[in-house]
């Protein structure tokens, strides 16, 4: 391929078209109207010789030649940003970078506000995009590069995705103040008595709650399961239901109608985990970002579990 006829606004192009898996939302990004966008992509598939990018049924979804450039590309485009900008170093004070997080609503409303803050402080060109977490794709999201972080649960990753343990997190049991019959106790059988809210992004019946029951050959009766946590506490207030979820989101404020009660069976809780690709393992601007969210979750009140290796 003769380099000189390869515009790197292509390239820019396809890393967002990549991102974004949209023409409209890439050529946003980018600044670009969604004809200027059609024409860049048409641009592409003329210079690889493939289609690159085909619709689906949620979005452009990419080839397989698409996803063997992505890499290489990226890791092209982020050693001339470096350049541009000090050979190697980052400067969040200078970047326009755009930095894209996958995450839960209730770990959105417990880290970004300060999060945010901190970008304002110290990185105010920089931006950030939240996303809503779907765990099933998480590791396909940080393979292709449509978001660079993760923060979720996820014991079960592949080699190629690195974690690091943020904070640790306790359940407890929300039911309504005027239940008609938890007031002063929640009692095992209670709690197997009336019915659940799962909190779950697979949209079925059943978490990992009921699999910790299943374990001691218990069940409860699960009539409802939504992804968004922050919706509970004011169902649960005007319902007999119960929901267990983080003690973190209950403490972001005090919620009315309803009261918190520990688990009533032993368990170990969980860690809050972020998750990376290890392709920007070494990328400065990357280890920016961990080493803020990182800084960030401990400001929050949250407790560091593992420091071994830093955010790197």
């Amino acid at each position: 391929m003769n380099l000189a006829a390869v515009d790197l606004n292509l390239l820019v192009a396809f890393d967002a078209l990549l991102g974004e898996g949209s023409v409209s939302a890439a050529a946003a990004r980018i600044g670009l109207s969604q004809p200027a966008m059609s024409k860049r992509l048409a641009h592409l598939r003329h210079l690889f010789a493939d289609d690159l990018f085909v619709r689906s049924a949620d979005g452009m979804r990419p080839t397989e030649k698409a996803l063997d450039l992505a890499d290489p590309i990226r890791a092209a485009l982020r050693q001339i940003e470096d350049a541009l900008g000090g050979l190697g170093q980052f400067s969040p004070a200078r970047s326009q970078r755009v930095f894209r997080i996958a995450t839960t609503d209730h770990v959105a409303a417990s880290l970004v506000p300060e999060l945010m803050a901190t970008l304002r402080r110290n990185a105010p060109r920089t931006s950030i995009i939240v996303r809503s977490l779907h765990r099933q794709e998480v590791v396909d999201q940080l393979e292709k590069g449509s978001v660079d972080l993760a923060i979720t649960i996820l014991p079960d990753a592949p080699t190629s995705i690195k974690r690091l343990n943020l904070f640790h997190v306790d359940w407890v049991s929300v039911v309504s103040a005027s239940h008609p019959e938890i007031r002063d106790e929640l009692t095992l059988d209670l709690y197997l008595k009336y019915p659940h809210i799962v909190v779950t992004h697979v949209g079925d019946l059943k978490g990992y709650v009921d699999r910790m029951l299943d374990d001691r050959n218990l069940k409860r009766t699960v009539m409802m399961s939504l992804p968004y946590a922050l919706a509970v506490p004011p169902i649960v207030a005007s319902t007999d239901m119960i929901c267990t979820l983080s003690a973190n989101l209950i403490g972001l404020a005090d919620w009315p109608g309803v009261r918190s009660f520990p688990v009533p069976f032993e368990y170990s809780g969980y860690e809050e985990t972020m998750l990376w690709h290890r392709r920007n393992d070494s990328d400065p601007g990357h280890l920016w970002l961990r080493r803020t969210v990182l800084q960030v979750s401990e400001k929050a009140g949250a407790t560091t579990i593992d420091r071994r290796a830093g955010a790197a």
